[in-house]
Formats: structure tokens, sequence, C-alpha cells
């Protein structure tokens, strides 16, 4: 690519970015480097889902408009989730890129189409904010986006930290609080709940459950 291009598209880019003046929320996690192919994974993965826009009233898939586009040369081996044991396979750290990308949604206020809880509590997030996907077992991640504004996700990891913000055109129209509830456990399993807060003008507006989740105890 001539660097004349390469400047253009940078600057494109930017301006691309500045319309998305706002900030509607930010989630940050964290993973070991130099075990596997984990962090690699993590960064091809945030590299196609940063810039990613999610139009008023559509739903993101996460299986559909990130993996179905990685080119499977670009992914390696690192540990993943399967059934009950964690064991090497291909593409392992996209459940952590997915895993951020909605813990950052919630906390934007976006609706959840579909997520599922992995089979056992993951290190790089506390239970109830995790998401796991597979196009294989077609489990994805779908994230609605119910406003009249488009958003843009970034994505982006520096060092053993991986970034997901989701901005908007416009001011997020409500304060979101997330909480979780301790993981208790039943039997051979651990429980939580995560419930959502939204608050106007510091007055809280209402409350939801967003998920009530069941994991494998240790």
């Amino acid at each position: 690519m001539k660097k004349s291009l390469f400047i253009f598209l940078i600057a494109l880019n930017l301006s691309f970015a500045n319309d998305f003046t706002f900030q509607w929320a930010s989630y940050t996690t964290y993973f070991k480097q130099n075990i596997d192919d984990r962090g690699i994974n993590i960064e091809t993965a945030a590299r196609y889902l940063d810039m990613t826009v999610i139009l008023p009233k559509t739903i993101f898939s996460f299986n559909e408009d990130i993996t179905a586009k990685i080119p499977p040369e670009e992914l390696g081996n690192a540990s993943i989730m399967s059934g009950e044991k964690r064991v090497p396979g291909y593409g392992g750290g996209l459940c952590q890129v997915s895993s951020t990308l909605y813990a950052t949604a919630l906390y934007a206020g976006l609706s959840i189409y579909e997520r599922k809880n992995h089979s056992k509590i993951v290190s790089y997030i506390p239970a109830g904010l995790d998401a796991t996907v597979s196009v294989e077992e077609c489990v994805d991640l779908k994230i609605y986006n119910p406003y009249r504004c488009k958003l843009l996700i970034k994505a982006s990891v520096f060092g053993n930290s991986l970034t997901v913000s989701i901005c908007g055109t416009e001011p997020r129209p409500r304060d979101i609080e997330i909480s979780v509830s301790k993981p208790q456990k039943i039997g051979q399993f651990v429980c939580t709940t995560t419930t959502r807060h939204v608050f106007s003008k510091n007055k809280l507006i209402f409350s939801q459950i967003v998920s009530r989740d069941t994991y494998i105890a240790e």
C-alpha cells in the first residue's frame, strides 16, 4: 500500500471515530502472556471487533460479525473450556473478547438478545459477566441496540490487558450500575444473579435481573 493512501485511510478512520464522541461504557480484562496462542487470538479478535458499528434497532452477532470474518490461519491453539474440562483448542481466547464485550454492553445499557455463561467460572472476569461463544456448538453472543443513535465498538490490547468500549453519537440516556450477587454454592453448583440498575438524574428508575447463572463448582 502506498504511503499516501495509508495516511488517507488513517485520517478517514479517525474522522469516522470522531463522530462517536460520547463514551457509554468501557471494561477491561487481563490475560496471561507467552503461555500459548491466547494473546495472539485475543489481539486478532480485538482487531476485527474494533471500529464495529451497531446501527439503531439492529442485532450484533459475535459469531457472524467477528468469528466468521477471521481467516483460520490467523488463530492458534490455546486453552478452552470443553464441557467440564479446560483443554487446548483452536481459537482459545475468543470467549474473553466476547465476555469483555458482554460486560461493556451491560454497562452501556444495551439489550442482550442471546448469551450463555461458561460451564465453570473463568478467571478473567467475575461470574455472571462472562459470555461464551462457539460456532461449532452454535453458542453466540447477540447484542441489540434499542436506541436511535449508532454505536461504535472500540477494542484494544495493551500488554496483557484487553479493553472494550462502546461509544455513541449521542450521550447515554441513562446511568447504569451492574451488581452481581456473591457466588453461592448449592450442592455441586455455584449460582449467581446479575442485576442491572438504571438511574436518571441520580434517581433509581428501575432494576432488572439480567441473568441467573449456574456454574459447576470446582
